[in-house]
């Protein structure tokens, strides 16, 4: 009865960020249907997705490049990821020394407008994965304030946090173990890929995710409850 309680009250936060907006890109995400919390996890729909960016800080950096991939019926689905480089006046700055995206690489590409708008679009009914949501989601919350005038509300699963979690549950001490998204991968036995490119580090998390969810659960049915968090 609790969880479908959670699943009304998510419901109801949506429709309200529904009738805040004014924007007809985000109105048409927001009108998406939500996974039941109460749904096997297995079930469910997810997009992995993953930012490169000119820092750290959403409030004085940007968006240089995000790349997206679908995670169906437990599979990585690479015809439907997309790498979109991201237009901007403001330059790479330094940073393209840790990703290698250079102005002349945004100089005539995506609008952010547009290439969040395909973000958005991929997203519908589904669950995004990140590797440490919090930085991400800060950047596209930056971005979705300044170009739609609303928060972004959405289902989310940090594979850094199941991470952590499964490290506390096997009695590792906190920070003991690194958090990277490449330490992770070889803790499940998963190949080393290049880093730093929006669209590898996507693939990278899908397959981390399915990873993770496959030790913990095994073959055995569990609620999306209890991998996911509601931004």
């Amino acid at each position: 009865m609790f969880f479908r309680g959670a699943d009304w009250i998510v419901k109801l936060k949506q429709q309200r960020y529904l009738h805040r907006c004014q924007n007809s890109v985000m109105r048409d995400y927001l009108q998406s249907e939500f996974p039941s919390l109460r749904t096997d996890y297995r079930q469910v729909e997810y997009l992995a997705v993953d930012l490169e960016m000119t820092g750290l800080n959403a409030s004085d950096d940007h968006i240089l490049s995000i790349g997206f991939v679908p995670v169906i019926d437990q599979r990585v689905v690479l015809n439907g990821a997309r790498h979109i480089y991201v237009s901007s006046d403001q330059g790479v700055g330094q940073s393209a020394v840790i990703h290698g995206i250079h102005d002349k690489d945004i100089d005539q590409a995506t609008p952010l407008a547009e290439a969040l708008g395909l973000l958005l679009d991929a997203l519908k009914g589904r669950v995004m994965v990140l590797h440490c949501a919090q930085l991400d989601l800060s950047f596209l919350e930056q971005a979705c304030r300044g170009l739609y005038n609303s928060s972004l509300y959405v289902p989310v699963v940090d594979t850094m946090a199941l991470e952590d979690q499964r490290l506390q549950r096997t009695g590792m001490a906190r920070g003991s173990e690194s958090l990277r998204l490449g330490d992770c991968r070889r803790r499940y036995n998963l190949p080393d890929y290049s880093a730093h490119n929006a669209l590898i580090d996507a693939v990278s998390t899908a397959e981390l995710f399915l990873a993770q969810t496959r030790y913990r659960f095994g073959s055995h049915p569990s609620d999306l409850r209890h991998i996911v968090s509601i931004k």
